[in-house]
């Protein structure tokens, strides 16, 4: 990961513990809560993109426009 310290515009950044000790996470549920996605209706494939985009936005790399974009993924457009 780049030394450039990522915001955390959504809120989603969460720690894990775990037997090697503390693990920064991800938590898509924050979306939920803030009405940007329905996890529910989402692919499991589409709910680790949105993951990962997660972990890189507000770098400069990702928007909170891409999440959202992402989040409101419908196959049925193409």
């Amino acid at each position: 990961m780049s030394s450039t310290k990522l915001s955390d515009p959504f809120g989603a950044r969460g720690t894990l513990e775990t037997a090697g000790g503390k693990r920064i996470v991800y938590r898509l549920d924050c979306l939920e809560k803030k009405g940007v996605a329905r996890l529910s209706r989402l692919p499991y494939s589409i709910r680790i993109l949105l993951e990962n985009l997660l972990r890189h936005c507000g770098g400069g790399q990702v928007s909170e426009e891409d999440v959202a974009a992402l989040a409101a993924w419908n196959p049925k457009i193409p």
